[in-house]
């Protein structure tokens, strides 16, 4: 805290500061100048005053506040230097005739150079960090612009006089120098900067700039004989030091800081400097005298500059665009994607009257599941391209073409009615019922068309998806190919089930999915070996939607995929950050058909227990007898290259689906999960205690365990034990619980061995 008596002190020092800058001004006025002549000490005393008293109060602010204070140590020393220097010459060297040149003076003068350039990439280093080509370049122009300017001032003038020394001729060109090198290291600074407006930055390079003016001033009256001293070139010097002070005294504004100039401002700015420099080429060409040579080649370098920083953006804006097409075309077909096709159904619907007609219609392939699942993803993205190329020409130009996802593409019929949109429909359904010749295989495809029309069936994009989605579903189920939608009583639900296919799609992208875990319990120790993870969606309005509330829906869409690898990926997060806490968990995951008919699994799998740190025999990984159905040779590749690794399989929800013992016997999984459909009341019914029983004694036989779905009370959890059953879980042990609450809950039963 700072005392009252320092705050006393550091106001009377800025109060004397107006003072001093106020004399300053008022000693331009001729009555006071003549009144200063006939006393100059009074002259000579002002502006030590002035000077010193800027030295000491830049010094004071770098002692007290140590934001920027190496930057402000420095300015305060070329400060000090250069009041050093304006010091000596009143007291020593103002009267004598001639002063002696160079003198002492001037070496503390030219001190004050190196300290303010100093400061200035101080400053700039504290506030970037990273500075790109781009920046560097309005550096180079800023720079070089501003140079060249200031050494047609400082230059065009200067010649050393007839029998000057040596040390005379280097002083003489020591002060343009030193002054065109610090206007180009300010402008140049700004644009690495860039060219923030912030207080502090904006303030320091007024003052040090209204400081080189000043010298460029006073260098061309004395050469003209033109110098008054304590003239208006002299209060330009009390100005400069005035401003920079206040910007010394700043508070670093972090908003600004952090706000660059607009893109207007960072184009504009060194697209006008160079400008300037080729004025100031063509004027020197104009000149019967011709410019300094260093003034024409600064001037050609800001060009140059230029000419790069244009390459470069012409370069950044063709990427731009290329990203632009790229972020809106489909990888696989080439076609205009989803986005492309929502925001051209935008743009049409923006500019469309009442009653001019537009036509949306949507194609789903009919059984692309089947024909994905049975030939592979491979082939299946072959034949998405083929029928993309089929569907782009028989659709021609007609309006937008687009691959909305997975085997569903979108037709945009800007001024088509009904019948225009059907009469299109049943031309693409005619091009796609020709058979596609599939490397050894050819497979004839058909579809399912579903159609809306502006503003019969709607006036708002989602109206007319939801319609023309709902269209096609009909068309899709009574095989009628093509599907004019009707007001109907199923709109609520349709709209309602594109809601959430939307929101599901956002939350995949945002990171809405959580995990529950359910521990597992070993029967005969009493242990907890594992627990099992059951996805969550946590959205953002509706809170917490258990998974019968959107799984079918991911799995219709095709979803299923990329939601179990999120699954997979938080599971084995959360198993990495157990080990690490000493709980050796073994966690299962669900996989989904479109998983386990995937031959890149086993790789992804590997992949991430590696990048997780968890060993292969942590992650249990469960299927059902549905998933197994669909295509068992396949499946059984798969699971087989999984369990290689080391990693356990098991299939879940036993006894509900086909349950045959010839693929059970060459399955290669290790557990077996009995559906709670038998377990729950396997202590009142018989049959149920029977199936429970018998399956106890298979998988054991099988060499599997058991692992019992569904215990609800201490009686199902007595049977189980008395008839072998080795893990359950279920709501008599515990209930699914997010990580952070299943962890205290484990810790407390201390259940797993602790490394």
């Amino acid at each position: 805290m700072v005392s009252v008596g320092r705050t006393v002190w550091l106001r009377a020092g800025f109060g004397l500061g107006v003072f001093l800058l106020f004399a300053q001004l008022v000693a331009v006025i001729p009555a006071a100048r003549h009144w200063l002549d006939r006393h100059p000490g009074v002259d000579g005393l002002l502006q030590d005053a002035v000077y010193l008293l800027a030295a000491l109060l830049v010094l004071v602010r770098a002692v007290r506040v140590r934001q920027d204070r190496p930057a402000w140590l420095l300015m305060a020393a070329g400060l000090g230097a250069y009041a050093a220097g304006t010091v000596y010459w009143m007291a020593v060297l103002a009267d004598l005739n001639p002063p002696p040149y160079p003198s002492p003076a001037d070496v503390m003068w030219l001190a004050y150079y190196p300290f303010a350039c100093a400061a200035v990439i101080r400053l700039l280093r504290a506030r970037v960090s990273r500075i790109g080509v781009a920046t560097w370049l309005d550096g180079l122009i800023a720079s070089a612009c501003a140079a060249a300017f200031a050494s047609v001032v400082f230059l065009n003038d200067f010649g050393g006089a007839a029998g000057e020394s040596g040390w005379s001729v280097v002083t003489s060109a020591a002060y343009p120098i030193a002054d065109i090198v610090l206007a180009g290291l300010l402008l140049g600074a700004w644009a690495l900067s860039g060219w923030r407006t912030e207080r502090v930055w904006v303030l320091l390079l007024a003052g040090m700039g209204i400081n080189t003016t000043a010298n460029a001033i006073h260098m061309f009256e004395m050469t003209h004989g033109t110098y008054i001293p304590g003239g208006w070139t002299d209060a330009l010097w009390s100005v400069a030091l005035a401003v920079i002070v206040a910007a010394a005294w700043q508070s670093r504004d972090r908003r600004s800081e952090r706000r660059p100039a607009g893109t207007v401002v960072g184009v504009a700015l060194p697209s006008g400097m160079a400008f300037a420099s080729m004025v100031l080429l063509l004027f020197g060409s104009w000149r019967d005298e011709a410019l300094p040579r260093t003034s024409s080649l600064l001037a050609a370098a800001a060009i140059t500059g230029a000419v790069v920083r244009m390459l470069l953006t012409v370069r950044a804006v063709a990427a731009l665009a290329d990203a632009r097409r790229q972020a809106r075309t489909d990888d696989l077909t080439e076609l205009p994607n989803r986005r492309l096709f929502l925001e051209s159904m935008d743009r049409e619907l923006h500019r469309r009257g009442d009653q001019a007609p537009m036509a949306v219609a949507i194609v789903d392939l009919d059984h692309f599941k089947e024909i994905n699942d049975s030939l592979g993803h491979h082939l299946g993205d072959r034949l998405l391209q083929m029928v993309a190329a089929r569907l782009a020409e028989a659709f021609g130009d007609a309006g937008l073409l687009a691959r909305l996802g997975g085997d569903e593409f979108g037709l945009l019929l800007p001024d088509t009615e009904v019948d225009g949109a059907v009469c299109t429909a049943n031309r693409l359904l005619t091009a796609l019922r020709r058979p596609f010749d599939l490397e050894l295989v050819t497979l004839h495809v058909d579809a399912s068309v579903g159609v809306a029309v502006f503003p019969h069936h709607g006036t708002d994009r989602g109206t007319l998806l939801r319609h023309a989605d709902s269209a096609m579903r009909t068309a899709k189920g009574d095989h009628s190919g093509v599907v004019v939608t009707t007001s109907g009583a199923h709109d609520d639900t349709d709209r309602q089930r594109l809601t959430t296919l939307e929101e599901l799609r956002a939350g995949l992208d945002h990171g809405e999915l959580i995990l529950h875990y359910q521990p597992q319990m070993e029967i005969a120790s009493g242990a907890i070996p594992g627990v099992e993870a059951l996805v969550r969606w946590n959205h953002p309005t509706r809170g917490l939607v258990y998974p019968d509330g959107f799984l079918p829906l991911a799995e219709h869409a095709g979803l299923m995929g990329r939601l179990t690898l999120q699954v997979l990926e938080m599971a084995l997060e959360q198993s990495a950050a157990w080990r690490a806490a000493g709980l050796d968990l073994t966690v299962a995951v669900n996989l989904s058909a479109s998983n386990l008919h995937d031959p890149a699994l086993p790789s992804y799998v590997a992949d991430a227990l590696t990048r997780h740190g968890v060993p292969p025999a942590a992650l249990h990984l469960e299927i059902t007898e549905e998933v197994l159905m669909r295509d068992a040779v396949r499946a059984t590749r798969v699971l087989a290259e999984l369990r290689a690794t080391g990693i356990h399989l098991a299939i879940d929800d036993y006894g509900t689906g086909y349950s045959s013992l010839a693929y059970l016997h060459a399955l290669p999984v290790d557990d077996l999960k009995l559906d709670r459909a038998f377990v729950t009341h396997c202590d009142t019914d018989t049959r149920s205690a029977a199936i429970v029983k018998s399956t106890v004694e298979l998988a054991h036989n099988l060499d599997m365990r058991l692992i019992a779905e569904g215990v609800e009370n201490e009686t199902v959890l007595d049977r189980l034990r008395e008839w072998d059953c080795d893990l359950v879980q279920g709501y008599h042990l515990s209930r699914p619980q997010p990580a952070d609450r299943l962890t205290t809950w484990l810790q407390q039963r201390r259940p797993a061995p602790v490394r």
